[in-house]
């Protein structure tokens, strides 16, 4: 087994544990005041695994003169950071790929004074913030305004993080562009002229881990191309209102439907515990436990000669097998409200080892007590497929065919 690999589902893991433990300070109550100078921007985006992260990243421009950052594309949360220097202390910071980014050198760097609504002020007066995504992973600063660009486009005035103690499992990426549905995610703070619309493809690293994806902000090539494909609505959970819920109605594995408890007949409200959310932070998608049973045994009864593999130990899949030429493995459908969306055989199977053709059922489930009413989709499931999220209608939807 990679031991890259496999570190990415420990890590991913992780953040299942500690999901909803997204500790914020100052940053829900400051208002953008960012300008474009384009109605849409479009950049690449790629596997961050050669970076010890299991996400998928993209090259950000920050500051002025324009310096770029690799960052992950995170819809699970709202704030966009990078590290800076100086760190708070000499091992307050992780070890990144390019140099960390420094506000004196941009001359389009504005830190945000201490004001009414900020959580927490620094001794100096600034607006400070803090963000938890898992165990042991969290990132503190100072807020400020700065310059972005994403590929032709200019955005001036985005609220963002300037890290000075950063720690956890970020790998050697530079920080996080956070997409989600809050305040100062992307799509709020852009949404006077990208109209809180967005789109991506993230790449199959299955068939290449070089192959490249996009992300599209704004009414582009890739969102109107996906306008004519079906919808469903997503709801704004209060209690966690950075995320994507959606109402997925049903899972079918051959074609035949499953009973899962976790599944309701009836569309979720916006004060629901459970339900299903799209999440791109997220690799491998969860199930809660006693439906994870249900459709794993499911997936196995509808297989054929498949040689079933024992994992590694503590290894997140717990379904492993060869993957040989007359192997077939059923299809695995889920059926959101408006639209159904089959999955091809390389987003069930998460590869264990290649030279043995030995794969892994690439979903899992969660142990986790506050968890069990919910579905949590992940990246790997949804690769080589365009997404597309509008954040003003409230609806999100995939298009049907491989876009990337």
């Amino acid at each position: 087994m990679n031991g890259l690999a496999a570190e990415i589902l420990h890590n991913d893991e992780e953040r299942i544990k500690a999901f909803f433990l997204r500790n914020r300070l100052a940053h829900d109550a400051e208002r953008s005041l960012a300008t474009s100078n384009e109605a849409s921007a479009l950049t690449q985006t790629f596997s961050g695994i050669s970076y010890g992260v299991g996400n998928f990243i993209a090259e950000v421009g920050i500051g002025t003169p324009v310096r770029n950052f690799l960052l992950v594309l995170d819809t699970g949360s709202d704030l966009a950071w990078t590290q800076c220097t100086p760190c708070e202390t000499a091992t307050s910071c992780y070890n990144q790929t390019r140099p960390l980014f420094d506000p004196v050198s941009s001359s389009s760097y504005t830190a945000i004074p201490c004001q009414a609504g900020c959580g927490a002020c620094s001794t100096d007066g600034l607006c400070l913030y803090e963000t938890t995504y898992g165990d042991n992973s969290s990132t503190q600063g100072n807020l400020a305004y700065e310059t972005f660009t994403i590929g032709s486009a200019t955005i001036q005035n985005y609220i963002f993080g300037c890290g000075r103690a950063n720690q956890g499992i970020f790998g050697s990426v530079d920080g996080f562009l956070g997409l989600g549905w809050d305040a100062v995610g992307m799509a709020s703070q852009s949404v006077s002229f990208f109209k809180g619309v967005f789109a991506y493809c993230l790449p199959n690293v299955l068939l290449s881990t070089t192959s490249t994806g996009f992300i599209e902000f704004g009414i582009g090539v890739n969102t109107s191309e996906s306008a004519s494909s079906p919808y469903t609505s997503m709801i704004k959970n209060t209690l966690y209102p950075s995320f994507y819920f959606v109402w997925l109605k049903g899972i079918s594995v051959g074609g035949t439907p499953l009973s899962l408890i976790s599944i309701s007949p009836t569309p979720p409200t916006s004060t629901d515990e459970g339900g299903t959310l799209i999440d791109s932070g997220t690799v491998i998608t969860r199930l809660p436990e006693a439906d994870y049973i249900t459709f794993r045994n499911s997936f196995i009864a509808g297989s054929s000669n498949i040689a079933i593999v024992t994992p590694p130990a503590d290894f997140l899949l717990d379904t492993c097998f060869q993957f040989n030429n007359d192997t077939s493995i059923p299809v695995i459908s889920l059926q959101f409200d408006g639209f159904e969306f089959s999955l091809p055989a390389e987003n069930i199977v998460y590869p264990l080892d290649l030279s043995s053709n030995t794969v892994c059922l690439a979903f899992a489930p969660t142990t986790v007590t506050s968890l069990q009413n919910l579905i949590i989709v992940g990246n790997y499931q949804t690769q080589g497929y365009l997404l597309t999220f509008d954040t003003v209608s409230a609806k999100m939807g995939i298009h049907a065919t491989k876009a990337c």
